[in-house]
């Protein structure tokens, strides 16, 4: 599949997410998402009402590890319903190269970048991780299951990913971006839904909650969130 795509490590898609985030945290636009501006904020609800969950479990703390997290799509487009809790720390693990624009022109008292699981753990003590549209697209999605559910974090949650009837198989396909916005292509996981639910269970945690996300990529595929909580 790599064979076949431009894959993610592209100057244009850098680009353009820089300046998409830019706008949003300079206040010219309230909203982005994979390098799209919007003039209203989208919200996930469900993701929205775990995040607070988590924080109401912890003395109103929130600290988040956003793996796959960009320049921040998902802080911004919640901040507003956060910024009254008693502690937050939003840490986004990224690209070395989209880490580093975070860092130098994004990071903030709450915001911050890193380039890999190891650092952010240790930078934000997380007790809520967030993987929004990004297992799909990683080399290894149940490795870096195995890395996140074996650290005790209390509330694991997904969102924007692709599953499959219960009786298909895991399987890669190629993935086009729409010309309007970039000219990109990259490998994609569609999952079985089970297959991913019992990478979080063997770790000790339990399903809470699943729903139906805003993407309607493929009619091979429902893009569903799910909500995990540390249970043992």
């Amino acid at each position: 599949a790599m064979a076949k795509c431009k894959g993610y490590d592209q100057s244009i898609i850098f680009e353009k997410t820089f300046a998409s985030a830019l706008q949003v945290k300079n206040g010219n636009k309230p909203f982005e998402r994979d390098s799209v501006l919007f003039d209203r904020i989208v919200y996930s609800w469900p993701i929205l009402a775990s995040l607070n969950w988590a924080a109401a479990q912890d003395s109103g703390k929130l600290r988040v590890l956003d793996f796959g997290g960009a320049l921040g799509t998902s802080y911004f487009q919640n901040r507003k319903f956060i910024d009254h809790l008693s502690e937050v720390c939003w840490h986004i693990v990224e690209q070395p190269k989209l880490a580093e624009l975070g860092n130098k022109h994004l990071k903030d008292n709450f915001l911050s970048f890193s380039s890999n699981i190891e650092d952010g753990f240790r930078f934000s003590s997380p007790n809520f991780v967030l993987l929004s549209s990004v297992l799909q697209y990683i080399d290894d999605p149940f490795d870096v299951i195995a890395n996140l559910a074996n650290r005790d974090v209390s509330v694991i949650a997904l969102d924007r990913t692709p599953f499959l009837n219960e009786d298909q198989k895991t399987f890669i396909q190629k993935q086009s971006v729409p010309s309007q916005i970039y000219s990109a292509s990259y490998p994609c996981y569609l999952f079985n839904e089970n297959e991913i639910i019992s990478a979080f269970t063997k770790y000790g945690y339990q399903l809470v909650e699943s729903f139906h996300s805003l993407d309607k990529l493929s009619t091979k595929a429902t893009w569903k969130g799910m909500i995990f909580k540390k249970t043992s």
